[in-house]
């Protein structure tokens, strides 16, 4: 990685409220979920998210730890490459193998993304380098939320819906606008006393 691109991502780390990013030096470990071996790590995920959503609400409705687990998978990603590709020189490579995501000990939500050196790109174009960024995190994202072994179903349109609402909410967030309407359902309306979040498709 050069020493543009190191600086580049260090900036964007400090500039990101939601989320901590730091770059993988030579020998630095993954943190807690590898996107290389996500698929072997996220059935226990999914597990003790639902057990910590009964602890927390009494129910754990159907479909909900999966669809939380799958937006946990993919938000850090969208978030990264898309600020990256908007706020800097560089569309950054969605390559699994380079990413890894650190996860709150309690409420196991994401809390810092890890990116090592890969082949990312400088482009100069600000329209060439958002889709050349676009089109690598949604082969990857995609590629998750395909293959996420979830214990209950989930349709095709949860699953790559949640692709395009990761990456359209992320982009929103960066320039704070209100959440869009998504093409994917999180479920957390079904929690007791809760309601639709903004964006729900299940709104009127």
């Amino acid at each position: 990685m050069t020493a543009e691109l190191r600086d580049a991502v260090t900036r964007l780390g400090r500039s990101l409220a939601v989320l901590q990013v730091r770059v993988a030096d030579e020998g630095d470990p993954d943190l807690g979920i590898s996107l290389a071996g996500v698929h072997e790590i996220t059935p226990g995920w999914i597990d003790t998210y639902r057990e910590l959503t009964i602890e927390q609400w009494g129910t754990a409705p159907p479909g909900m730890p999966s669809a939380f687990v799958l937006q946990y998978l993919i938000d850090p990603l969208a978030t990264v490459i898309s600020a990256a590709a908007t706020g800097t020189p560089f569309a950054l490579s969605a390559d699994p193998a380079l990413w890894s995501i650190g996860l709150e000990p309690t409420y196991l939500y994401p809390v810092t993304a890890q990116v090592r050196v890969g082949d990312h790109r400088r482009v100069d174009d600000d329209i060439e380098r958002l889709d050349i960024a676009y089109e690598g995190y949604r082969a990857t994202a995609s590629e998750v939320a395909t293959a996420l072994p979830s214990p209950t179903r989930m349709s095709s349109r949860q699953r790559l819906g949640m692709v395009e609402d990761m990456w359209e909410i992320a982009l929103a967030r960066l320039v704070g606008a209100p959440p869009p309407e998504r093409l994917s359902c999180c479920l957390i309306y079904s929690l007791p006393g809760c309601q639709p979040c903004a964006g729900c498709p299940r709104r009127p």
